[in-house]
């Protein structure tokens, strides 16, 4: 199936939107948990489109790419997307830093601050097949199981 245009413009328009607005909502919090799932998905496909705009219109954008302004747009892109970077990495949320000190506090601790009864996280566990006699911190429980760390805290957080 040859890409056309009547069908490219419009995804890509409305995907553009749908993905610019669900970015807005994220940045300020609005509707969290449910907005990250259609802005990631949409933005595979909003790149999908992209594409497709690209192959369509190429001899359109050659002529963009030889016009001055093209290299400092380019330039000013990468630069504030480089200072973003690093400003997350220097300074991480929140959410993040408390996620990371979690999984390094001990077990017990841990399991206090997420409201896990022990007990019942042990007999999960075990069912599972996981020692959590092996775990020092809850990090442990994946890195010497060699169990996905998702699906652990799927199962302790049920």
């Amino acid at each position: 199936m040859k890409p056309n245009r009547n069908y490219v413009t419009p995804f890509i328009s409305l995907i553009f939107l749908v993905v610019g607005i669900s970015g807005l909502l994220m940045l300020f919090h609005w509707f969290d948990g449910y907005t990250e799932v259609v802005h990631e998905i949409l933005g595979l496909f909003f790149i999908v489109c992209a594409i497709f705009h690209v192959i369509l219109n190429w001899n359109a954008l050659r002529t963009h790419f030889n016009k001055q302004v093209f290299l400092p747009a380019l330039f000013g892109v990468l630069v504030i997307s480089a200072v973003l970077v690093v400003s997350e990495r220097m300074y991480p949320p929140v959410d993040l830093q408390i996620m990371d000190r979690i999984v390094k506090a001990p077990v017990r601790d841990a399991f206090k601050a997420l409201s896990i009864d022990y007990l019942l996280a042990e007999q999960r566990l075990k069912e599972r097949g996981v020692d959590i006699g092996v775990a020092v911190h809850l990090e442990d429980l994946w890195l010497k199981t060699g169990e996905d760390p998702e699906a652990i805290i799927d199962l302790l957080l049920k």
